[in-house]
């Protein structure tokens, strides 16, 4: 984008409206990112502010040739959420939280009516909650590849595997997800005796 590249010019020269415009424009992308890693307002926060000042010590090394300035931070910030992840054991969070936070997943079906509404919100909220449960790395994978929209071989590099292995983890934490969901539904239906079916593609 050549506004970003003419705002990072100036800010290599020290310019600091420019620095604060990359700040403020990637925020929220990358405020969003590490909460789903990391499931944590505070740490999501800690973790944003220390790629942006890490990102912005060395705006001399960003090659506008190889990435975006988004897929630049991305790297780094995944790299600081595992860094973070690593030393604190994280509580697992709801849906309701992440909107709480003014960060909810986006709805690509806007206008639905409220009873469609309400069963999309149980349905994320299942997904949600069941993804806490899978392995760390199919986790990341689905993060990346299903909140994010990232393609594998973005994803493969994130996560530094090849991307047939992006492939194999994004498919590892679906088979996991089922699994999941079937078990939550059985629960379900044997509580209520009825459960409407939740898909995850």
């Amino acid at each position: 984008m050549r506004a970003d590249t003419e705002t990072i010019e100036r800010a290599i020269r020290g310019d600091e409206a420019a620095q604060r415009a990359l700040y403020e424009a990637h925020y929220a992308a990358a405020f969003r990112l590490a909460y789903l890693l990391l499931q944590d307002t505070c740490d999501a926060e800690e973790v944003v502010q220390d790629a942006f000042v890490y990102v912005l010590r060395n705006l001399q090394r960003y090659d506008a040739e190889r990435a975006s300035f988004m897929g630049w931070l991305r790297v780094v910030l995944v790299s600081r959420c595992r860094n973070k992840r690593r030393r604190r054991q994280l509580s697992t969070v709801s849906l309701e939280t992440l909107a709480a936070a003014g960060q909810p997943p986006p709805d690509s079906k806007p206008g639905r009516d409220p009873a469609d509404a309400l069963e999309l919100q149980g349905t994320r909220q299942a997904i949600w909650e069941a993804l806490q449960q899978i392995s760390p790395g199919a986790r990341e994978a689905l993060i990346l590849r299903y909140y994010e929209g990232l393609p594998y071989a973005e994803i493969s590099a994130l996560l530094g595997c090849s991307s047939d292995a992006a492939r194999a983890r994004v498919a590892h934490g679906k088979v996991q997800l089922r699994q999941l969901l079937a078990e939550a539904a059985g629960d379900v239906v044997r509580d209520t005796g009825f459960v409407r079916p939740v898909e995850v593609g």
